[in-house]
């Protein structure tokens, strides 16, 4: 819906979102806390990968039911809602003794983090029309300031007051997310037009009730039962989303990326230290890969206007750039060298972070939904990866193993998207004389 009457006030809705994104950036810096926790608990490095990726695989694969809370009470309720799960979340991993506790806070963290994300997305589809490549390629490119911003902060804090004890001033700052919040109310209008939606509903239920009462009394109710079941679930997610071929096609490279993206951000401050690299300098290379991801997420909407406006085209190139850094973080033991390969996965990762969004609204005819089901597979993809980067790690006992299980991943979402360029391309057809 758009509200012409409230157009001042949707870009101060903008504006919070964009506020609010950076804060939900910074406060996911996995890959800081790492090494801190495998020594203070003394687990393997796959328990521990598999406690920190609860918030990543939480954050995306509970999109869908984020999207129904969502639709059913609104965003400001949701992300308020969200917020005091987070800080509960940090507060109990303040006081945590056991990887059991440890668990328990990352999962309050994890799916508190899940319904604030996806709200900020939601509120721009609520408000924009016209400006909404504009608006969401401003949200995408700060992420990239929160992901620069992230390693120092949580360093500072973890260097100044223990690691443990950051966890209490990140729940501070992301009290913040309940102003955010505050703001995003409904569009002024917007109930009169949900009361005509309801009035609608009342009508198309009533009628098919009657539709249901017929029915019944030709079959039998408990043979429907099932089948009612999952209409209902069906509908509610949106599973119809799933018929076109180019969303599934999101789906699925989603899905590898989750394992790519993340495995990544969670072993290299790990593997740095392994080459020979500062503490200090392990950590920061995150800032690298945060402060290149935005001119990444800059890059593809300079191109987009001037050069090139083919999005799955933009996005082969993408996996072409991460491929090669990913190729060049696998054959080389220089720390400097992986400094720079860094910068360009960044670079990359911004790029598709950037295309992502824009293209669930071209091939979507719901875009909440859509984006929380790309979200979903991404987070499932996070879920099932990192461990298995930890396992590597433990199996090889170092990270060359891990690191080529990633290039490889992004070698396949090549292929899938090339396959899928070449089979979407109109065909000529054959003259007959």
């Amino acid at each position: 819906m758009v509200s012409k009457l409230d157009v001042g006030y949707a870009w101060i809705v903008a504006i919070a979102s964009w506020v609010a994104t950076v804060i939900i950036f910074m406060v996911t810096s996995n890959g800081i806390y790492f090494p801190y926790m495998i020594d203070y608990y003394e687990e393997s490095s796959t328990k521990v990968a598999m406690a920190l990726t609860l918030i990543h695989s939480l954050k995306y694969s509970c999109g869908v039911f984020a999207a129904i809370m969502a639709k059913a009470f609104g965003c400001r309720v949701v992300m308020i809602s969200g917020s005091f799960m987070m800080m509960c979340g940090c507060l109990l991993m303040t006081y945590s003794t056991s990887i059991f506790e440890v668990f328990l806070a990352f999962s309050l963290f994890g799916f508190g983090i899940c319904l604030d994300y996806y709200t900020t997305f939601f509120i721009i589809d609520v408000y924009f029309k016209k400006h909404f490549t504009l608006v969401m390629s401003i949200k995408v490119s700060v992420t990239g300031i929160g992901h620069m911003m992230a390693p120092y902060i949580n360093q500072m804090l973890v260097t100044k007051f223990g690691w443990q004890h950051s966890y209490l001033l990140l729940s501070a700052l992301i009290y913040h997310l309940v102003l955010c919040g505050v703001i995003f109310r409904p569009p002024k209008g917007s109930s009169d037009e949900n009361l005509e939606e309801l009035a609608l509903l009342e009508v198309e239920h009533e009628h098919n009730c009657l539709e249901l009462e017929i029915q019944n009394r030709i079959t039998p109710t408990d043979e429907n039962k099932g089948l009612n079941w999952l209409q209902y679930i069906y509908e509610i997610c949106h599973l119809r989303l799933f018929k076109k071929h180019s969303f599934v096609m999101l789906v699925i490279i989603a899905l590898i990326q989750g394992a790519t993206e993340e495995g990544v951000e969670v072993i290299m401050p790990d593997d740095m230290l392994e080459r020979g690299a500062s503490l200090h300098s392990s950590q920061l290379i995150l800032t690298a890969y945060g402060a290149s991801s935005i001119f990444g997420k800059s890059f593809q909407y300079i191109v987009s206007k001037f050069v090139l406006n083919d999005l799955l085209i933009q996005l082969e190139l993408t996996y072409f750039f991460s491929f090669l850094s990913l190729l060049i973080c696998s054959i080389t033991n220089t720390a400097n060298v992986v400094y720079v390969a860094m910068v360009f996965f960044g670079f990359s990762m911004g790029w598709y972070s950037a295309i992502t969004p824009l293209l669930v609204k071209s091939v979507s005819d719901d875009f909440s939904f859509g984006i929380a089901w790309v979200d979903t597979s991404f987070g499932v993809g996070a879920c099932i990866g990192v461990p298995l980067v930890g396992y590597l790690r433990d199996k090889s006992g170092n990270f060359w193993f891990s690191e080529l299980a990633l290039l490889c991943f992004t070698l396949i979402n090549m292929v899938i998207i090339f396959g899928f360029i070449v089979w979407k391309r109109p065909r000529k057809q054959s003259q007959t004389f």
